[in-house]
């Protein structure tokens, strides 16, 4: 399988499989050696194009976590586990974290009696760049921003997002060829793919994502889903 076709099959999984901590890369090892057989670091990593380093940490990882296992040495050759038993491991994952967001937050959730009311905004796509400038220009602590979409750094929300930088901390994450200026201000970090763009801040949340060919906008002042976005955006932070 050339490199082409397996960065296709990738890319429509990897987006779901980022929630429960597995990265593009490592399944595109782990997609490698369950197609091509058994292999060394060295070999994976000039038939995917990928530093040796980078490649023997991921080899490492995937190893821990049961996918691929260790079959000869000097030099260490890799094989990939059949891929119903990595799905038995990943559906473990999956119901380990539903558990634990059910404990965390949906049980508490539930037992909390709202004293206030609150909204959640539909924002339409000829207003998302307004909503954008509204939040960024909002006083807060942080401003933690995820773009995914180049046509939402227009020249004003650039300088808003410059601007907070000398405010609170900033923190942008961008998806892969999303261009951004080189602020020294500002924390940034690049990643392969997220879902959708979206700003918090203190007090509230903009998520925004790609209906069709549209732009459209969520907004909330709501705590808990300006903690939600906060542990997530934390989580793609953390991990890239």
């Amino acid at each position: 399988m050339s490199n082409q076709l397996l960065d296709e099959m990738i890319s429509r999984i990897s987006k779901f499989a980022s929630i429960f901590g597995i990265s593009r890369s490592e399944l595109k090892v782990y997609a490698f050696l369950l197609l091509n057989g058994k292999s060394t670091a060295r070999d994976t990593s000039e038939k995917l194009n990928m530093s040796y380093t980078k490649v023997y940490s991921i080899l490492s990882r995937l190893e821990g976590r049961g996918w691929i296992v260790k079959i000869a040495k000097r030099p260490t050759l890799y094989e990939a586990v059949p891929v119903k038993e990595v799905w038995l491991n990943i559906k473990g994952i999956i119901a380990a974290k539903l558990e634990q967001l059910e404990k965390d937050f949906i049980e508490p959730l539930s037992a909390f009696t709202f004293s206030s009311p609150y909204t959640v905004i539909i924002i339409p796509s000829k207003d998302i760049i307004s909503a954008m400038k509204e939040y960024l220009v909002e006083k807060s602590q942080k401003y933690f921003i995820a773009i995914s979409y180049q046509e939402l750094l227009t020249d004003p929300v650039l300088e808003l997002i410059k601007a907070d930088s000398t405010k609170g901390e900033t923190r942008v994450i961008l998806s892969k060829g999303v261009k951004f200026p080189d602020i020294p201000s500002i924390q940034m970090k690049t990643i392969d793919s997220m879902f959708g763009s979206g700003i918090i801040t203190s007090s509230s949340m903009l998520l925004i994502v790609k209906s069709g060919e549209s732009l459209i906008g969520l907004s909330s002042s709501h705590r808990y889903f300006v903690e939600i976005a906060t542990v997530y955006f934390n989580y793609l932070w953390d991990l890239h």
